[in-house]
C-alpha cells in the first residue's frame, strides 16, 4: 500500500488512515500471538508423545545437542571470562560433575542447595543435578546465616554446594556457631572448576573440597544420556525449587514442575527471538531464576551460546558485549537504567557499534526504554511479565516506541478470543480481598484502566500449581489459590500484583500487593525487614512499608521503616541510627543490602500508630505499636513527608553511608526528581 505524504491528507483522512494502520498492526500482532500459543499447545502435545509419563528430565534441553554432535558439537555452548566450552565439551564436563555427585550419594529426587554466584561451577552443577534427577535449590548469595539455614531446612536438602569465595558464609552459618544451628544437617561440598582462589584450609567434619580438574577424565558415554540410565520423572514432579520473598517473614520455596520447565524450551513461543543462533549475554544472578527459566533453555535448544558474566558491571558491560560478540542481552530494568545514566565511555566513541539486536527482560520503565534504544541502538526490546508461581507469562515485543513500559499488548482478537489463562480481576487493593459478583459469586474482570489483581489459570498437567514446599507450604499454596473464579470448579493462582489494561489493549504493571514491594528487580517482604529490625535491642516497635516514587519521576518504590525506640534508648538515638544500616546487613539475622529500607521514620509522639500496653521491664512500661493495615496505608500515603506530628525522617543518600536526617531541602530535591536513586 502506497501512503501519501501527510501534507496531502486532510485531518479527518489522516486520522482515519492512522486508525486503519493501528488496527491492521494490532490484528497482525494478535495473530502472531495466537499462532505462538497454538505452537505451544503443539509443543506440549509433542512432549507427551515423546516422553510419556516418566521421562520428563530437564536435562533433555542439553542432551538435544548430542543427537547432532557431528554438526554442532564443536560450536560454542558456554563462554565465561575468556574460557569457552563447545557443546561436546559442555556435556562432558557436566557428565564428570554428575558422576562425582552420584558417587557422593546424590540420586533421583535428592534436594541439593546451591550457594553459588555466576560461574561455570554453577552451570555445570545445575545441569549435572538435572541429569541425575536431583532437585537443585539455588539460594540467593546475599542471604545471611539464618536465611540460608531456613532455605535448606525448608526444602530438606541433603547436600549444599558452594564455591570457595562463599565458603566463609556457609562456615559461619553451619560450623562456627554449632550450638545455635537447628537440627537439619547436610553435607557441604566446596566445588572449584578453576574460577576462584586457592582451596580453603582445615575443613571441618561434614565439608569436602572438590577440584574439577581432579575428576576422572571424560570417557566414551560421559556426554550421553541413554534411556536406560534416565531417572524416572513425571510431568508434575518437581524439577527445582526456587525461593521467593516470604510475606510471612522468610523466603518460601516454590516447586517448579517438570512439565512446566520443559515447556520453557519452546523457543517458538516468541517468534523470531531464536531464529538465529543467539549469543545471549547474561550477567544477572543465576540464583534468581530469571536467567534459568527465561533465556538459557531456548538458547541451548537452538544451539546458541550462553555468555555468562560473573556480575553486572556498568563500566565493563559494553566492553564485555563487544569482546564476546554477544547479539542479545538479558536485563532487568535497573540494569538498563544504570547504563543510560553512565557517562560516555571514551573507548567506544560510537555507542551503537556493537552486535546486540535484542534485549529481553522485565521491569523496564518507559523513559529508560526509549533512552536505551535511542542511545545504544538496540532495535528490538522484548519485555515480559511473570512471577515465580505463575503458570503463564505476558510479552510485549516492540521495535519502536509504541507501548514503551508495557508488559503486553492485546489487540481486539487477543482480548476477545486469543487467550484464557491470564486475567485481571477486581480486588480491594488495601485489604487484599478478591471481590465477587453478589449474584453469581464469581470474580469480576476489571474494566478499562481499572487496577486489578493478576491471576493465572491452573490447567494440569502442564499448568499445575507451583506448590510451596516445607512447613506451612500447603497453607501458603491454599492462600494463593482461587476457586470458582469464572465457573464452578475452575482454579486460578493469585500473582500478588496490580496491573491494568488501557483502551488500546496495553497492559501495565502498577504495583506489588500485600506486604511486598519491588526494588531493583527484587521482591522485598516488609515482614522480613520487620523481623530483622524487631531484634534490635533498642527498637520497641517497627512498621515497614513502601513509598511510591514514580510520582516524583523515579522508578517503582523505596522501603521505609517507621520505628519507635524504647524509652531508655532515646538518649543514644543518633548513634543507633548511624550504625543501623550496617547492623541490618551484618547481624546474624541480617537482610541483603538491597532490602535495606532507604527511609526511616522515627515515631516521636505516637500519634500515627495505635499503641498498646506491652511487657514491663522493671518500673518501665514498654509501648508497643499495634501494626494495623490501615495505619500502614496512612504512613505510605504520607511518604517521606510526615504531616501534623513530631516524627522525624532519615534516609540513606548513598548505599553504605548510613542514615542521615532528611532535611527539607533534600526532600524537595527528591520531590523534583533530582537524585539518582
Amino acid at each position: 500500500m502506497d501512503v501519501l505524504p501527510n501534507a496531502l491528507l486532510g485531518g479527518a483522512a489522516l486520522t482515519a488512515l492512522s486508525m486503519y494502520l493501528d488496527a491492521k498492526f494490532s490484528v497482525s500482532k494478535d495473530l502472531a500471538q495466537i499462532r505462538g500459543a497454538r505452537k505451544g499447545q503443539e509443543f506440549s502435545k509433542g512432549l507427551f508423545e515423546k516422553h510419556g509419563q516418566d521421562d520428563w528430565s530437564f536435562y533433555h534441553i542439553v542432551h538435544a545437542s548430542h543427537a547432532v554432535r557431528a554438526t554442532i558439537g564443536s560450536d560454542e555452548a558456554l563462554q565465561f571470562e575468556g574460557r569457552s566450552w563447545s557443546y561436546n565439551e559442555f556435556r562432558q564436563e557436566i557428565g564428570r560433575v554428575a558422576e562425582a555427585l552420584a558417587n557422593a550419594g546424590v540420586t533421583n529426587r535428592t534436594a541439593v542447595c546451591l550457594f553459588m554466584d555466576n560461574s561455570p561451577e554453577f552451570i555445570f552443577t545445575w545441569w549435572a543435578l538435572f541429569k541425575l534427577g536431583a532437585i537443585p535449590a539455588p539460594i540467593n548469595t546475599k542471604f545471611k546465616a539464618e536465611h540460608i539455614r531456613h532455605c535448606a531446612s525448608l526444602c530438606e536438602s541433603s547436600f549444599l554446594i558452594c564455591t570457595t569465595e562463599l565458603w566463609g558464609v556457609i562456615r559461619e552459618a553451619y560450623y562456627d556457631c554449632q550450638d545455635s544451628v537447628p537440627g537439619h544437617r547436610q553435607t557441604t561440598i566446596i566445588y572449584d572448576a578453576g574460577t576462584y582462589a586457592s582451596p580453603p584450609e582445615s575443613l571441618p567434619d561434614g565439608a569436602v573440597f572438590w577440584e574439577h580438574e581432579k575428576f576422572p577424565p571424560a570417557k566414551p558415554g560421559t556426554d550421553d544420556y541413554p534411556k536406560s540410565q534416565r531417572p524416572k520423572i513425571g510431568p508434575t514432579m518437581p524439577v527445582q525449587y526456587l525461593f521467593t520473598s516470604g510475606t510471612t517473614g522468610l523466603p518460601k520455596a516454590v516447586c517448579y514442575p517438570a512439565g512446566y520447565c520443559a515447556m520453557l524450551a519452546n523457543h517458538g513461543r516468541w517468534p523470531g527471538m531464536y531464529d538465529i543462533r543467539r549469543r545471549f549475554y547474561i550477567c544477572l544472578p543465576m540464583f534468581h531464576g530469571t536467567a534459568q527459566v527465561a533465556a538459557m533453555p531456548a538458547v541451548l535448544m537452538t544451539f546458541g551460546t550462553v555468555i555468562l558474566a560473573r556480575r553486572f558491571s556498568r563500566r565493563e558491560f559494553w566492553a564485555d558485549i563487544r569482546k564476546s560478540n554477544a547479539n542479545a542481552i538479558l536485563y532487568i530494568g535497573e540494569m538498563l537504567r544504570y547504563l543510560i545514566q553512565s557517562p560516555p565511555d571514551p573507548r567506544f566513541p560510537d555507542e551503537k557499534d556493537h552486535d546486540v539486536t535484542l534485549a529481553f527482560g522485565l521491569g523496564l520503565a518507559p523513559t529508560v526504554w526509549k533512552a536505551f534504544r535511542e542511545r545504544f541502538g538496540v532495535d528490538w526490546i522484548v519485555e515480559y511479565y511473570s512471577a515465580t508461581e505463575a503458570t503463564t507469562s505476558l510479552v510485549n515485543s516492540t521495535r519502536n516506541n509504541a507501548g514503551n513500559g508495557k508488559v503486553a499488548h492485546w489487540g481486539p482478537l487477543m482480548r476477545r478470543f486469543g487467550q484464557d489463562t491470564f486475567y485481571l480481576v477486581k480486588a480491594d487493593l488495601v485489604s487484599g480481598e478478591i471481590l465477587r459478583d453478589p449474584k453469581t459469586g464469581f470474580c469480576i474482570p476489571t474494566k478499562t484502566d481499572e487496577l486489578g489483581e493478576a491471576i493465572c489459570r491452573i490447567n494440569p498437567p502442564i499448568q499445575r500449581k507451583h506448590n510451596y514446599v516445607g512447613d506451612g507450604g500447603a497453607e501458603a499454596t491454599e492462600k494463593k489459590t482461587l476457586r470458582d473464579v469464572f465457573s464452578k470448579g475452575d482454579e486460578f493462582f493469585r500473582l500478588g500484583d496490580a496491573l491494568f489494561m488501557d483502551a488500546d489493549g496495553y497492559i501495565s504493571f502498577s504495583d506489588r500487593l500485600g506486604d511486598t514491594y519491588r526494588v531493583k528487580g527484587h521482591n522485598i517482604s516488609t515482614t522480613e525487614i520487620e523481623n530483622c529490625l524487631s531484634r534490635h535491642p533498642d527498637i520497641a516497635s517497627v512498621n515497614v512499608y513502601a513509598i511510591p516514587m514514580n510520582q516524583y519521576g523515579y522508578e517503582g518504590q523505596l522501603g521505609c521503616a517507621a520505628i519507635e525506640f524504647h524509652a531508655s534508648s532515646w538518649d543514644r538515638a543518633d548513634k543507633i541510627l548511624g550504625e543501623l544500616e550496617h547492623w541490618m546487613i551484618s547481624s546474624e539475622h541480617g537482610i541483603p543490602g538491597y532490602a535495606i529500607p532507604r527511609f526511616l521514620r522515627i515515631i516521636r509522639d505516637g500519634a500515627n500508630v495505635a499503641l498498646d500496653q506491652g511487657p514491663s521491664h522493671g518500673n518501665e512500661t514498654e509501648r508497643v505499636s499495634t501494626i494495623m493495615k490501615k495505619v500502614k496505608v496512612g504512613l505510605r500515603k504520607e511518604g517521606f513527608s510526615p504531616v501534623g506530628c513530631e516524627d522525624q525522617m532519615y534516609w540513606i543518600e548513598k548505599e553504605g553511608s548510613g542514615y542521615v536526617p532528611l532535611v527539607e531541602d533534600t526532600a524537595q530535591s527528591l520531590r523534583t526528581g533530582q537524585f539518582r536513586l
